[in-house]
């Protein structure tokens, strides 16, 4: 949206481009953040003090899940003015999930919850590797929060797609949640929770496109666990 400049000086101000400016500013800011964190948890005074190794763990967690959010409104900014291209690529999904589960173990461990990797040897699939990292990097941090102990990433084939899914044994997904699957997530602006990471997960989703096969997410409860399940397809 772009609005005149103030008193009247005829100057205007595209604040969608500032806004994306400066949440890619934020982003970098964050970053640089981020590894001095890491710096001074290699730190002898921080080696020795598991206190203090679990409260860089809190702030890197944070700092993860801000930066992850910004990636996600940039990305969506992005493709909205459809100047994003998927990088797509052939990749194997046993290694997607091997190194969602190494970026997470020790926020998992933290909280007494183990993540273990199911059945994916073999599946390969064409998709926008980083894209679809962030999509299973928020199901797990979702996960995270509502796990009770345990949470299981694995992958197949079904149906023509390759199916990623993130399971847990929480109490599972609200109903009203669930009356969409997913698949239909919507910003939601008035509530405690904005629905960002559903949203970016969906359209993201549907940005892969195989012939007539189109790329969604689904959400169910039940599963090894019998709590949450997010499903990505991917044509």
């Amino acid at each position: 949206m772009t609005e005149r400049g103030p008193h009247g000086t005829g100057m205007d101000i595209d604040f969608a481009t500032v806004f994306a400016a400066n949440i890619h500013e934020i982003k970098n800011l964050l970053f640089l953040h981020f590894n001095a964190i890491e710096r001074a948890s290699s730190e002898p005074w921080a080696l020795g003090n598991p206190d203090a190794q679990k409260s860089l763990s809190r702030i890197k967690y944070g700092s993860s899940q801000i930066g992850q959010r910004l990636a996600h409104v940039l990305a969506l900014y992005r493709i909205a003015q459809g100047r994003y291209e998927l990088d797509i690529d052939y990749h194997e999904a046993c290694d997607v999930l091997r190194e969602i589960a190494v970026e997470t173990r020790s926020l998992m461990e933290e909280r007494g919850i183990d993540i273990d990797i199911g059945s994916c040897e073999g599946l390969y699939g064409f998709f926008d590797r980083e894209m679809v990292r962030g999509i299973l990097v928020n199901a797990v941090h979702n996960s995270l929060h509502y796990a009770k102990g345990k949470v299981l990433l694995s992958a197949s084939l079904e149906e023509g797609f390759l199916r990623f899914r993130v399971e847990d044994d929480s109490a599972g997904y609200p109903a009203e949640i669930l009356q969409s699957g997913g698949a239909h997530a919507k910003l939601d602006l008035g509530g405690g929770g904005t629905g960002l990471g559903l949203y970016f997960s969906a359209t993201v989703a549907a940005l892969h496109r195989n012939h007539d096969k189109v790329g969604f997410t689904r959400l169910a409860n039940g599963g090894v666990y019998g709590g949450a399940v997010f499903s990505l397809y991917l044509p």
